[in-house]
């Protein structure tokens, strides 16, 4: 099953901008805004499209630069997927992905595009990412990224949201709606899910002091409401950990084209949302995975603290991938959505994978130019990252003879300044661990083999050396009374 990064992660693909929001309003000139509005159109012969609108001041020299989508998180080619693109109050030109327009100096001026990709209906399962826009006849999905035009020269600017007018009998959604009169940044606007359809449910959970909401297109082998309850769950254990409250969530469920029995899976974190892509033939309990995977993304990395900037960013996909699934892991664990055994065999999945993977003795560096295009490079920061996290969770709480683990650390960090890796090396540090920079070098740096140490988890697993590699074996502690002091120490409570 491909888990894929957090949007959030990926940003970089635009230039970020931080500034204010609300519902759409009159702009001004001392505090202009860009005011987007999206809008089904729906014809006699079913969705043609989904228009997207701007409008703003235009530069005062009479000259405006816009970008459109290009390419983002591995989908490439996005410039196809927009179509009859306008303009009241100016001029424009289109080259490729820059648009250039004329207009008088400082003037009102509108923008308005179409998505509408060159074909139609859901994307199918395989080697390509499904984050490229999906338009239907009667329902679309959208990944702000891949559809939001951006103005040149205004990283700073304010952005709105809202909704045009909805067709009849549909229902639309995004995670974006909470947002109606509050401050935005473009970022805020990219790090969207935008659903809608004539079918399509959404159901609101009230949760965590916040709501849980789901949209779900298409038929699946469960109901939309046990969809929601499964997700208010995560939610509420979530929340509880990275004690949050009041927040609202939305998990847009979109389905995959693929053959009977295929199981594929593919999700994006986009801080408040979740967009999951499945093939239909999927149960409920087959999607906890991906789906608390990409609820911990509501706070790895950004949260606390982020990544480094630049090209450099590719290089803590360990952090911000492989900490997330050891979090998500251990959150199916205290959830009761998988057993002690059921754990310890996704770990030994991942100790098998990560022991005969040919990018074995490949360096961060490498896997990262990578990682979009190469499926073995894209596993290997999770692969890393996670054994990591349990090989410094166990060493934190064996020194600190079980009163800190990993959880202090990675709570710490959400003070302070610096990148979440920098951060989580100093708090480890003050908290009695010892230094993480050899190790980091040695198996990020380097991409030497992870080995994990026989005490990882006392009499509870045991770690048994193989010809190809570590194997994690139920312990004597797992067996009889001290079986749920066990589970509770490999869900780190």
């Amino acid at each position: 099953m491909f888990r894929a990064i957090s949007l959030a992660v990926m940003a970089g693909a635009f230039a970020i901008g931080a500034g204010v929001a609300g519902t759409p309003a009159a702009q001004t000139r001392t505090e202009p805004s860009v005011d987007y509005v999206v809008t089904p159109i729906v014809e006699a012969s079913g969705l043609r499209g989904v228009e997207i609108s701007l409008a703003f001041v235009g530069d005062r020299d009479g000259r405006t630069e816009v970008r459109l989508p290009e390419a983002w998180s591995g989908a490439a080619g996005l410039g196809r997927d927009i179509i009859d693109v306008r303009a009241e109050g100016a001029e424009v030109r289109r080259d490729g992905a820059r648009l250039t327009l004329r207009h008088a100096r400082g003037a009102d001026v509108r923008l308005s595009y179409v998505v509408a990709p060159d074909w139609i209906g859901p994307q199918r399962a395989g080697i390509e990412r499904p984050y490229r826009p999906t338009v239907t006849a009667d329902w679309f999905t959208l990944v702000g990224w891949t559809v939001f035009a951006r103005i040149e020269g205004r990283d700073d600017a304010a952005v709105r949201f809202g909704w045009g007018d909805a067709p009849d009998g549909w229902a639309l959604a995004s995670d974006l709606d909470h947002a109606a009169g509050a401050r935005m940044s473009f970022r805020d606007l990219g790090d969207s899910v935008l659903v809608g359809g004539a079918g399509m449910r959404v159901v609101s959970t009230p949760v965590a002091g916040g709501q849980a909401r789901v949209a779900v297109h298409g038929d699946w082998r469960f109901s939309a409401e046990e969809l929601a309850a499964r997700y208010a769950s995560v939610v509420q254990s979530s929340s509880d950990f990275w004690g949050d409250a009041g927040q609202t969530y939305l998990l847009a469920l979109t389905p995959l084209d693929g053959p009977a029995g295929a199981g594929v899976q593919s999700g994006l974190g986009l801080g408040d949302g979740l967009a999951v892509w499945l093939t239909p033939d999927q149960v409920l309990d087959e999607t906890d995975h991906v789906i608390v995977h990409e609820q911990q993304h509501a706070w790895l990395p950004d949260r606390v603290g982020g990544l480094a900037r630049g090209p450099a960013e590719a290089m803590d996909f360990w952090f911000s991938e492989g900490f997330t699934d050891f979090y998500a892991l251990r959150t199916e664990l205290r959830l009761g959505l998988s057993t002690p055994e059921e754990h310890l065999g996704e770990l030994n999945r991942i100790l098998a994978r990560h022991a005969s993977t040919p990018t074995r003795g490949v360096g961060g560096a490498v896997l990262a130019r990578a990682f979009f295009s190469d499926r073995q490079a894209a596993g290997a920061p999770y692969e890393r990252g996670l054994l990591l996290a349990l090989m410094w969770d166990a060493r934190l709480r064996n020194a600190s003879g079980g009163t800190r683990d990993l959880d202090d650390a990675i709570l710490a960090i959400r003070e302070g300044r610096g990148s979440a890796p920098e951060r989580l090396v100093r708090a480890y540090r003050d908290l009695g661990g010892g230094e993480l920079e050899p190790e980091l070098e040695a198996h990020i740096g380097r991409g030497e083999l992870i080995r994990l140490p026989p005490d990882l988890f006392g009499d509870c697993v045991i770690v048994a050396e193989a010809s190809d590699g570590q194997r994690l074996l139920p312990g004597p502690g797992l067996s009889g009374a001290g079986r749920q002091a066990c589970a509770d120490r490999l869900a780190g409570l």
